[in-house]
């Protein structure tokens, strides 16, 4: 007999139908039927047994009907991008997309607004000309601004702020009439039972399988989503229906929202409606103001989140657009106060509000003291990229940030064998997913945490107490070198000689799926045995000092044989990646020459093929119709060609990387970018705030950098940087004390002042924006014959440096 395993009679006002059971089954005859009105088949096509039906395929098959215009774009297979929007430290946060929609918890169902005038068109924002801003230009406060209508224009924008001790986000939709005529109409929120994540970004369903409206508030299975300080017009709810023919969407569309305010659907799929009737004149607005309460609890281990405390709204205006801005306007000086006085000042204003909004993510991505890379994907925390991001932190006055990481960090993540784990949880557990304690870069990261911390803030002695962990760390990064000198070692391999003396493998570098012997963990276990080295030496245990520095050069020299050996073996005329493979990747190599400073052990014609053809297939991307995919850690590479002494290159590449944030006003890096903007691929996570704390390195390494026998200024300064009024540093932390400076070029003269603040033994170097030799030098007044075609070389700090040219 035959079974029926789906129909679609929504057929005719669709231009596919995806027919699939809830499972696969074995048949022996297929039968299609097609009644009444619907379309002719054109074109049949049989999926393989995976391609069942699921709640997520069932609504992403309604938003591909009638009103396909109103769903999320992502709901059509196009890629949508977002920024967060949250409080420091706050344990959830929420993300806000480049159509003005919310999520507004990892997982929560996502709001829409959807515009329907009085003549009974709808709108949404999807394929609409979009126009984006944050607030001040870095301010983690964005909005989103579009016309769904002529005459009409729609900025929706997000801020979160502490209330009563939780973190609240306010959402505000305001219409503005731009025209000449009256504006009737409607506006409706949706919410919707998806993520903003899609499917393919480990997202898809938020499920909504009880919605209640009550009153001006929504509550999704039992919890209290929203809150409108807006008074609402209308109001429905919705279960999906065997069919989806009770989909909310069509109801906003038509005017009418379904009488009910409570819905249930076993599958998930309920969704809600609030609807705000809007009448303008000319040059009038009307906004509608809702709060997203969302609690200080942690998620349930089902993902749930507990229920929020009711949300304290007295102290503050009672009229919403008057409440919302006398809050935002307290958030804006909140984050004004935090990093708002960096002292930095470029030409360019946009690269210092990139740094700063880039420390803004940072701290919302953070979870209690837990620095974590992203909001969504990426909520644990990496001691990599807390490292980064400490360092960047440090810098711009967030010490206190940067030490209680340290602090928490060292209690939950190094153990007493040295191990230290790679990644941790927000509760301080060690995360046991992929690369769980395999992941050797770690120790030595840890380690130059502690000397970051100690180098700038507070010295040596304010990280005493870390010293018997960084020892242990230091005696594991021994044993993980010593595993790889037993008789005998990867002998069943040719050449096994490359193998000696390196560290022991693993998954640091995430490009290898299996342990392999990588360099990047090399790279970062010198960093350590330096730092260790530097930190027992300053706080007077010279034994230890002198051990690190012995295992320094054994790890040095091995590391130097190693690259050469599979070069070698490899036949290659670059710098491999890893010992096992002999591969190319310039953004593992880059780490080598910074942070790590072990650019010593690299053969220099290697080193400058290996980044000459990673910037010939930079520019390639450039060529009309080119396709690619790349993660801007790439961003890291600046700082190769600032060491390799070609600062056009750096700024070149630093200047094509910047063109793709996402958008571009909101300043969010992602972690992996598309060719295609639409493309449904996975692009990790948004913002991603490692690849900003690399932006951050970035920006500080071109303008001054920390060696071991002097301060570098102006390493990769190009010389746009020095036009108009020229570049300006205040109160910026370093390992040679507190540097002030301000340097400009203008008719072939360079000018550069420095400040008090740094120490009077400081060697400086300042390197010429132009690589050519001036004709005149004078410091203090003094006139100087010693220097080249690169720079000059001071033994102390000066006052005011003039150069000709």
């Amino acid at each position: 007999s035959w079974v029926e395993l789906a129909r679609d009679p929504q057929a005719a006002a669709r231009q596919q139908s995806w027919l699939a059971g809830t499972a696969a089954v074995t048949a022996t005859a297929l039968r299609l039927t097609v009644e009444g009105d619907a379309p002719q088949v054109d074109r049949l096509r049989l999926l393989g047994p995976k391609a069942v039906m699921t709640p997520m395929k069932r609504y992403q098959i309604a938003a591909s009907g009638a009103q396909r215009a109103l769903f999320p774009a992502s709901l059509h297979l196009q890629q949508t991008y977002w920024t967060a929007v949250g409080i420091h430290a706050g344990r959830q946060k929420s993300i806000f997309d480049e159509y003005g929609n919310l999520e507004a918890f990892k997982g929560a169902p996502l709001v829409q607004p959807i515009w329907r005038n009085a003549d009974g068109v709808a709108a949404g924002a999807a394929d609409q000309p979009v126009q984006h801003a944050l607030r001040d230009g870095w301010k983690p406060m964005p909005s989103a601004t579009w016309s769904p209508q002529p005459g009409l224009e729609l900025q929706s924008e997000a801020f979160a702020v502490e209330l009563d001790g939780q973190p609240v986000t306010f959402v505000r939709h305001r219409l503005r009439n731009t025209g000449s005529a009256p504006v009737d109409g409607t506006l409706t929120l949706a919410v919707r039972p998806m993520q903003m994540n899609p499917p393919w970004q480990n997202g898809g369903l938020s499920p909504i399988r009880e919605v209640a409206i009550e009153g001006q508030r929504v509550r999704i299975n039992g919890r209290a989503l929203l809150q409108s300080l807006t008074p609402v017009d209308a109001a429905g709810a919705a279960p999906f229906g065997p069919d989806g023919s009770s989909e909310i969407t069509a109801a906003i569309a038509s005017g009418t929202l379904p009488a009910a305010t409570q819905a249930r659907d076993t599958d998930g799929l309920a969704s809600a409606a609030l609807a705000y009737r809007v009448q303008l004149a000319p040059g009038a607005s009307h906004s509608v103001v809702v709060a997203f309460p969302l609690g200080t609890a942690a998620a349930a281990k089902d993902g749930s989140l507990p229920d929020a405390p009711a949300l304290g709204l007295s102290g503050i205006p009672r009229a919403p657009d008057a409440a919302y801005d006398a809050l935002a306007k307290r958030a804006s000086d909140d984050w004004q106060a935090r990093l708002g006085q960096v002292g930095l000042r470029l030409p360019d204003p946009s690269l210092v509000d990139m740094l700063r909004a880039q420390a803004a993510y940072m701290l919302i991505n953070q979870t209690g003291p837990a620095m974590q890379p992203g909001p969504r994907n990426y909520n644990r925390s990496f001691i990599r990229d807390g490292m980064a991001t400490s360092a960047v932190l440090l810098r711009m006055g967030e010490s206190q940030v940067a030490r209680d990481y340290l602090a928490w960090y060292s209690e939950h993540g190094v153990h007493a064998n040295g191990l230290v784990s790679p990644i941790l949880n927000d509760d301080g557990s060690v995360n046991t997913g992929f690369g769980s304690d395999i992941e050797y870069d770690s120790q030595g990261q840890y380690i130059s945490l502690v000397a970051d911390v100690a180098r700038l803030d507070g010295g040596p002695e304010s990280v005493r107490a870390y010293l018997p962990k960084v020892k242990a760390a230091m005696r594991f990064l021994q044993e993980l070198r010593e595993r790889t000198l037993v008789p005998g070692y990867m002998a069943s391999q040719p050449a096994p000689e490359r193998f000696a003396g390196i560290l022991a493998p693993s998954i640091s570098h995430e490009g290898y799926p299996s342990p392999t012997h990588s360099y990047w963990d090399d790279y970062w276990g010198l960093k350590g045995w330096h730092d260790g080295a530097w930190l027992a030496e300053s706080l007077g245990d010279h034994e230890t000092a002198a051990w690190a520095r012995d295992q320094y050069t054994a790890l040095h020299d091995a590391l130097a044989a190693s690259i050469r050996a599979t070069m070698a073996w490899k036949g290659i005329d670059f710098i491999p990646s890893s010992a096992d493979l002999g591969d190319g990747d310039p953004t593992g190599v880059s780490i080598a020459l910074d942070p790590t400073g072990a650019q010593d052990v690299l053969p220099a014609e290697a080193l400058r093929t290996t980044f000459a053809r990673y910037l010939q297939d930079v520019r390639k991307r450039g060529e009309p119709g080119a396709l690619y995919a790349y993660t801007p850690y790439e961003i890291r590479n600046v700082l190769s060609y600032v060491h390799l002494d070609q600062p056009e290159a750096a700024d070149e590449l630093l200047q094509g990387l910047l063109h793709d944030r996402r958008p571009l006003e909101w300043q969010v890096l992602a972690e992996v970018v598309h060719s295609r903007l639409r493309f449904p691929r996975y692009l990790g996570d948004m913002p991603h705030t490692w690849i900003g704390a690399e932006y951050g390195r970035t920006l500080f390494g071109m303008l001054m950098r920390e060696d071991d026998d002097a301060l570098s200024l102006l390493p990769g300064t190009p010389p746009s940087w020095l036009a108009g009024d020229g570049l300006a540093v205040d109160r910026l932390p370093t390992a040679y004390g507190t540097l002030a400076l301000q340097a400009r070029q203008r008719d072939g003269a360079l000018q550069v002042t420095l400040g008090k603040g740094l120490r009077k033994d400081t060697a400086v170097r300042v390197w010429w924006p132009s690589r050519t030799r001036p004709t005149s030098v004078r410091v203090d007044g003094r006139r100087l014959t010693d220097y080249d075609a690169r720079g000059v070389l001071l033994t102390q700090p000066f006052r005011r440096l003039e150069a000709t040219w």
